[in-house]
């Protein structure tokens, strides 16, 4: 039955699923604004999220929050060696080898994750994820209702260093134009890195926070990196802002299509949105064109 509480729980349940999906799609913005690498292993990122947040919290007891930590910081070292080993020896070259060298990647981790953590599903248990929030007609549990708000307080975390930190005023120079950045004295490589890095620790941080939300296994990134490349579309290739926007809206309409229609149908809606957004306005709905030196 149609009801204002049932829509007001559907729209909290897009929001939560939303947030998710804009720390990936930050993470992605940045990375392609930035270095200009279109990375096809963002979920991946998101998968070891999600792996090292259970084994953290299984092997040494952590607490949800100790767990997102342990597990965000672990994933930001494995974008730390890609970066170095990876992606740093092609800088500067044609943009298709990044582009095959990250589905390279993406294989790579998901069978070492297949190798690691074995095929069965895992799923975070975390006393948190019992514990329910009532407010009218509206259910949560607080696991769920954590997650808007760490992703609102990285993003805004996010927006204070990109505009009143050195570090931010070098990321913003080598997204306007690299070659002068280079020459205004901003450390390229050290840049590069530190791009590439926060962009997989956001997928990181994702993944610890829906790993007690859905199960994790190998190949739950392939359709993620699709949901976060939606959203960057939608938002706008490089427009980190517009992918906190197209975000939430896709995590709206997924939710309000499985509510109104069925489950099966929020990927197919999600997707036709792209095309229609791709054939009408091409440079995203929140975006404009980008162009790179």
């Amino acid at each position: 039955m149609l009801t204002p509480d049932y829509i007001l729980q559907l729209l909290v349940d897009g929001i939560v699923t939303g947030s998710v999906y804009v720390l990936i799609a930050a993470g992605l913005t940045l990375i392609f604004g930035i270095l200009g690498i279109v990375n096809f292993a963002q979920g991946e990122f998101y998968m070891l999220g999600g792996y090292f947040g259970i084994t953290a919290a299984v092997l040494l007891r952590l607490q949800m929050l100790e767990t997102l930590v342990v597990g965000t910081l672990a994933v930001a070292v494995v974008g730390l060696l890609c970066e170095r080993v990876i992606f740093r020896p092609l800088q500067g070259q044609d943009m298709t080898n990044s582009i095959i060298a990250s589905f390279g990647l993406a294989v790579a981790l998901q069978n070492a994750a297949l190798l690691v953590f074995g095929p069965e599903p895992k799923i975070l248990r975390t006393s948190w994820a019992t514990v329910p929030i009532h407010v009218g007609g509206l259910f949560l549990t607080l696991q769920r209702a954590i997650i808007p708000v760490v992703a609102a307080a990285l993003i805004l975390i996010i927006h204070l260093v990109l505009r009143y930190t050195w570090t931010g005023r070098s990321l913003r120079a080598m997204s306007q134009h690299p070659t002068m950045a280079q020459l205004c004295g901003v450390d390229v490589g050290r840049t590069g890195l530190v791009t590439f890095v926060l962009g997989a620790a956001l997928a990181g941080t994702a993944g610890v926070l829906m790993s007690s939300v859905f199960l994790v296994q190998p190949g739950i990134g392939s359709m993620i990196v699709l949901k976060a490349f939606t959203v960057v579309i939608l938002g706008g290739m490089g427009n980190i802002y517009g992918a906190v926007a197209a975000g939430l809206l896709l995590g709206v309409v997924e939710a309000f299509t499985s509510g109104f229609l069925n489950n099966m149908m929020r990927d197919i809606v999600g997707f036709a949105i792209v095309i229609l957004v791709l054939l009408l306005r091409p440079q995203g709905i929140f975006g404009r064109s980008v162009e790179r030196a």
